[in-house]
C-alpha cells in the first residue's frame, strides 16, 4: 500500500492527531491541553485494570457464596466509574483552560477593539 502524498506517517500522525506536533499556531495551553489528555489516558490504562481487579476482588468478598456472579458485574462497574471520573476530570481542566484562553482573548480585545470601531468624520 503506497502512501499518499502530503499525508503524514506513522508517529507523526500520531503527534498530530494528539496535538503534539510542532505547529507555529498551538498555543502553549494547547500543547499542556494535549500532555493532559495524555496523562489522563495513561492513568487510565494503568489504572482502569487495577480498579477492576480491587472492584472484583471487594465483590467477591463481600458476600461469600451467595452471589457468585457479582464479583464480575462489579469489576466492569468499577471500570465504567474510573472511566467517568477520569472524564470529568478532564473535562473540569478543559473548561478552566478554556475560561483562561477567553479572559486573554477579552483583555487582548480591550486594547485593540477600540482601534477598530473607532467613527471617522
Amino acid at each position: 500500500m503506497r502512501a499518499i502524498p502530503g499525508q503524514p506517517r506513522g508517529t507523526a500522525r500520531l503527534r498530530r492527531v494528539l496535538g503534539l506536533d510542532r505547529n507555529p499556531l498551538y498555543r502553549a495551553s494547547d500543547r499542556a491541553e494535549a500532555w493532559i489528555r495524555i496523562v489522563v489516558l495513561a492513568a487510565f490504562l494503568a489504572g482502569g485494570p487495577l480498579a477492576v481487579i480491587g472492584g472484583g476482588h471487594w465483590a467477591h468478598h463481600a458476600e461469600p457464596g451467595k452471589v457468585a456472579w457479582l464479583a464480575p458485574v462489579a469489576a466492569v462497574t468499577t471500570l465504567v466509574l474510573v472511566a467517568l471520573a477520569l472524564l470529568a476530570i478532564l473535562r473540569l481542566i478543559q473548561w478552566l483552560f478554556i475560561r483562561r484562553r477567553l479572559a486573554a482573548w477579552d483583555a487582548a480585545w480591550s486594547t485593540v477593539g477600540p482601534q477598530w470601531t473607532r467613527r471617522w468624520p
